[in-house]
């Protein structure tokens, strides 16, 4: 019986005349929708309007082109069934299925409507449905994969078909689930949330042993993948290490941020990334104990001796050379993980919390700050060295949960303190965790100062800079004490709490 390959494209792209003329030179005869018939034809493809097949090229100016009883048969007939088989002896059947959909336009709702695709979606269905026999090419990655393999094997395993499948299927439900949030807008005013998660784990157990937990990967985003080098990780690991990768996405390469239920305790920046490490571990070396170290930078063996001194639960960096790994992975109950893009921008994410009846969305908090869009409001205005540690520290104190209040000096956190239920009491733990190393250090609050306790308290353990949103009703009062005790005291119009 002759076989066919459907190629029904929007994407026509040069990797797709490769399948086709492949296929060509191995008997497959290729049928095409009128508008991807003219593209392979032009490159010198021998292909076969779908007319020759359904007896007729399009209906409803092209509305209409493979919504047709006799495409699908092809496409689902049970190759194991000899009544089905005889019943499309005279057609044939489709062993492939290449198609890709419209490109949907979202400016109004009737560009909307008609560009939403129905036969490509149909026909993605149709081969998902009949996957055993079917491969189905929904991009350029498949294409090339369904050519290898044929390059190599002479037919495609159905361990393939099912992956190919499942990634249609995949390609469908975002092409729907888009379509549909942007359709139940406009109907209810109203939004709508599809997230397609997948490669689901289940974790041994949640933040506490008697809670189950699973993690998935969210497949609009994989810049920040990792790869575990040693031991599984946690419910409460991975929280952690989201954490680690969000401060040090603020505070770029050569920085060391060490985590203690996702707050960070120690954090540095410095020339080198050893340089940086020790300076994070010396600002609070009793919490760092157990906790998830983060490295924005290569790990050698010099620094990899350095870490291996201390108990860390998990080690993150953008990767360990190869004495690196056999120093660290001595350390038994230490897990490794390699991130190639920490230390990166990111570009875009979002937060998702749940709450009794639903859950909460949000964007993440990645706005970062225009030095020059700061405003001193104090009549003492910062040094270069005070405004540098001023930017690091803000920089940290956005992940510290509020209320959230950051020491540092030379680019080290001294003092961090977040969730106390008043910002004074954040102000006074931070203050004693710095100690002596206070005085001449500036301070960061995620939040507005609602009296002037908190800089009266800060000047009395000789803060000399302080960096916070503004927008009080006292922030006259909070100024005039800043001025008082000679304080530099900056504006950034800007606040970040974490809840």
């Amino acid at each position: 019986m002759q076989r066919f390959a459907l190629f029904s494209l929007t994407n026509k792209a040069s990797s797709y005349i490769k399948l086709a003329r492949f296929l060509n030179n191995n008997g497959i005869i290729i049928l095409a929708t009128e508008g991807t018939y003219r593209f392979l034809k032009d490159n010198k493809i021998s292909v076969l309007p779908t007319s020759k097949i359904t007896g007729f090229s399009s209906l409803l100016f092209d509305k209409v082109k493979t919504l047709n009883h006799v495409i699908h048969s092809m496409i689902l007939c049970d190759r194991e069934n000899k009544d089905e088989l005889k019943e499309i002896e005279s057609y044939g059947l489709i062993d492939y299925v290449v198609v890709n959909l419209y490109e949907t336009k979202y400016n109004n709702i009737e560009d909307f409507l008609k560009s939403l695709d129905i036969g490509g979606r149909t026909l993605i269905n149709s081969a998902i449905k009949n996957f055993k026999y079917v491969t189905l090419i929904v991009d350029e990655e498949s294409c090339a994969e369904v050519l290898k393999e044929l390059s190599e094997n002479k037919e495609i395993s159905i361990e393939t078909r099912k992956r190919l499948a499942l990634k249609g299927f995949e390609y469908l439900l975002n092409y729907e689930a888009k379509a549909y949030s942007y359709l139940y807008e406009n109907f209810t005013q109203m939004l709508s949330l599809f997230i397609l998660l997948k490669e689901g784990k289940k974790l041994k157990y949640g933040e506490n042993p008697h809670q189950k937990a699973y993690i998935f990967k969210n497949v609009e985003d994989e810049s920040f993948d990792y790869e575990l080098l040693k031991d599984e990780l946690s419910y409460n690991n991975f929280l952690d290490i989201n954490r680690i990768i969000l401060l040090l996405a603020d505070l770029g390469s050569n920085t060391c941020a060490i985590i203690k239920h996702t707050n960070p305790c120690g954090v540095a920046r410095a020339s080198n990334i050893k340089e940086a490490f020790i300076k994070a571990y010396e600002a609070d070396p009793i919490s760092a104990y157990g906790g998830v170290v983060g490295l924005s930078s290569f790990v050698d063996k010099d620094l990899a001796e350095v870490i291996s001194q201390h108990f860390f639960d998990v080690i993150v960096a953008k990767g360990f050379d190869e004495e690196a790994l056999k120093i660290l992975s001595k350390r038994k109950k230490t897990r490794l993980v390699r991130i190639p893009n920490l230390g990166n921008k990111i570009k875009y994410s979002y937060n998702i919390r749940d709450i009794a009846n639903g859950i909460l969305f949000q964007e993440s908090d990645t706005i970062e700050i225009d030095p020059s869009s700061l405003k001193v409001v104090s009549t003492r205005k910062p040094n270069d060295s005070e405004m540098k540690d001023l930017l690091f520290a803000w920089k940290v104190v956005k992940h510290v949960f509020s209320n959230a209040i950051v020491v540092a000096k030379n680019e080290v956190s001294l003092g961090i303190c977040g969730g106390q239920p008043n910002r004074v009491a954040s102000v006074r733990i931070a203050l004693e965790n710095a100690g002596e190393k206070a005085r001449n250090a500036v301070l960061a609050s995620d939040g507005f100062f609602p009296f002037r306790d908190s800089i009266d308290l800060a000047a009395s353990k000789g803060i000399s800079a302080i960096i916070e949103p503004g927008g009080s009703i006292r922030d006259e009062e909070v100024i005039s004490a800043a001025n008082e005790h000679n304080i530099s005291l900056i504006f950034t119009g800007v606040r970040s709490f974490r809840h």
